[in-house]
């Protein structure tokens, strides 16, 4: 059998491998899985305040790679132009794979880091997913009781609280994401004529690149129109 037959052969295992529900998770190829979630991963990155988790695309993935890798477990490793295509399959799937994880620990540092206000802020709890939800309340609970029966039990119980402000001096106990932050984007599609702040509006077209306050774009990157990068 030649790579060619071997290659197309692989193509139909992982086809009939693939279970309806499976299909059912998402209508997009493979391909398009992994731009969309690399993209979501730069964006993760460069944001400073948690985005909505991609449920579909994440699901889909790894529903694809769980697929993939079953595939490749079976092919003949006795056959040279199996091993071969076994090899260059098994890279690109650690690449995937590699992706995933990289975004899901962007987002496990985002949640350590401001998990009081995440989860007290409703519009940024409804971004997790449950898995995140679940971890984040257990994390919160584990490092307040840490600091607890470390020492916050020796003082007095009006210091002893972990989320206060003040406001008189601007201090918050809550870690929150600074929106002022500069981030780099590129637009997706032409948008026309922006407000940004006082000053003359801006007109965005396709594929321009600019650096704004995070907060002032912030709508347009929820609505899929700009791409931080």
């Amino acid at each position: 059998m030649s790579l060619d037959d071997d290659h197309y052969h692989y193509q139909d295992r992982i086809s009939a491998s693939r279970e309806p529900e499976d299909l059912l998770l998402t209508h997009d190829e493979p391909g398009d899985l992994v731009k969309r979630l690399t993209q979501a991963w730069i964006n993760e990155r460069a944001a400073p305040e948690i985005l909505k988790y991609e449920n579909d695309c994440v699901n889909g993935l790894v529903a694809k790679c769980d697929d993939q890798q079953a595939v490749i477990d079976e092919l003949d490793t006795g056959n040279d132009a199996s091993i071969l295509i076994s090899i260059l399959y098994q890279t690109e799937l650690e690449r995937i794979k590699f992706v995933l994880r990289s975004y899901l620990r962007t987002r496990i540092s985002k949640i350590e880091r401001h998990c009081q206000f995440i989860l007290k802020d409703l519009s940024s709890r409804r971004k997790l997913s449950k898995a995140e939800t679940s971890y984040a309340e257990s994390y919160l609970k584990t490092t307040q009781d840490h600091y607890h029966s470390s020492f916050l039990s020796s003082l007095p119980l009006t210091l002893q609280v972990q989320d206060d402000v003040v406001f008189h001096r601007k201090l918050n106990m809550v870690s929150e994401p600074s929106l002022d932050e500069g981030v780099f984007c590129r637009i997706n599609e032409d948008i026309g004529y922006f407000q940004l702040g006082e000053g003359d509006p801006i007109v965005m077209e396709t594929g321009q690149i600019y650096i704004f306050r995070y907060g002032a774009i912030r709508a347009l990157l929820q609505r899929g129109q700009i791409s931080l990068i």
